[in-house]
């Protein structure tokens, strides 16, 4: 009889032990969450599975689905279906937002989604991530148009997120080809050659400058015929130098929107004596002379003319904007303090901005 009570005594403090110290589920649930944080996907899966069974009709429920859904599709992103529950049940806009960025990743009409998530959140990161997306999409498509378009959207928008700056020289050369090509942009007009016109003429007409009629309508001479229509740019520019990475962004300014055209590598002042501040575009020549420091003439072509191709002065007198005939020195600190570029982008710079353009020098 002894031992039976005995016996008894054990199995009652033994159950009283099981149900004083076994688990609750709730913790169970919250360890399989650090799980599934941690990347322990399979370890996580069938408590997270069990959780929305167990928390069904409570207010844990929510919770409940999105922790499965976040495992579920951490082991294979196309597993996206629960985020619509998920989404269905919460409040909080960062489930939300994330819900809809998985939705769309696996969307049928995957670009449309895309967009949309962009319109909705424009400021998070992963709208970034949707732009460059829905570019290599267009590109992979050939569409040119496109690709530019959202990339400059992308630039204008996001102009210091790494994204961008991802894109910029790629984007550079595509407004450029964009710019020279003979089909109409927003920004430019056609002018039809009059009997009697000339480039001079039409350039003071229409507001803008012979080198630029030329340079977009690809003309190898000055000669026109009446009749002929005439591509011409009816934007401002900007120009602003950036000297602590020897880098200049030229922008176009048109109807109260400025966007961003190309950058050029530049060398800045060796002794960092580039001016700085606001300046205006004053002077434009080409084959320019040189005027070596203490009045001495070096005529263009001379291996001592250090201006190159072009030369752009600024309203802060001895500086401006030139070319090179050394192009290992673009790109660094090397000049006497003016802003130098290879020739080659110095004469497309030239032929783009017209007198007056604003220079912006900073560090």
């Amino acid at each position: 009889m002894k031992k039976i009570l005995i016996f008894l005594l054990l199995i009652i403090v033994a159950a009283f032990a099981y149900l004083h110290f076994r688990e609750p589920f709730s913790e169970k649930h919250g360890k399989a969450k650090t799980m599934c944080e941690l990347g322990e996907y399979n370890q996580a899966l069938p408590i997270l599975k069990k959780g929305v069974v167990k928390f069904q009709d409570t207010p844990e429920y929510p919770d409940a689905v999105y922790w499965l859904a976040k495992c579920e599709t951490a082991m294979n992103p196309e597993n996206v279906e629960r985020w619509q529950t998920v989404i269905n049940l919460s409040t909080n806009k960062r489930i939300i937002i994330e819900g809809r960025y998985y939705l769309a990743k696996n969307s049928k009409d995957k670009i449309k989604a895309m967009e949309l998530f962009i319109e909705d959140y424009p400021d998070n990161p992963k709208s970034r991530e949707f732009i460059l997306d829905i570019a290599n999409d267009a590109q992979s498509k050939n569409d040119v148009a496109k690709t530019r378009e959202v990339w400059q959207t992308l630039v204008d928008n996001y102009g210091s997120s790494p994204e961008a700056e991802g894109v910029l020289d790629d984007l550079g050369k595509l407004n450029i080809e964009q710019m020279f090509a003979f089909k109409p942009q927003n920004y430019t007009i056609y002018h039809t050659v009059e009997k009697g016109e000339y480039l001079s003429t039409i350039a003071r007409k229409e507001k803008t400058f012979v080198g630029s009629i030329k340079r977009i309508n690809s003309l190898s001479s000055d000669r026109i015929r009446p009749g002929v229509k005439l591509k011409i740019d009816k934007s401002k520019y900007l120009i602003v130098i950036d000297i602590s990475d020897n880098m200049l962004m030229l922008y176009r300014i048109f109807q109260d929107s400025t966007n961003y055209v190309k950058r050029y590598s530049v060398g800045t002042g060796k002794n960092d004596n580039t001016p700085r501040g606001n300046f205006k575009i004053n002077l434009k020549q080409e084959e320019p002379i040189w005027y070596k420091p203490g009045g001495n003439a070096i005529p263009f072509g001379s291996k001592e003319n250090l201006l190159g191709t072009r030369w752009m002065g600024i309203d802060c007198p001895g500086f401006g904007i030139h070319g090179t005939w050394d192009p290992k020195s673009v790109g660094l600190a090397s000049s006497a303090g003016c802003v130098r570029l290879i020739n080659e982008d110095i004469e497309e710079l030239y032929d783009i901005v017209p007198f007056g353009t604003t220079v912006k020098i900073h560090d």
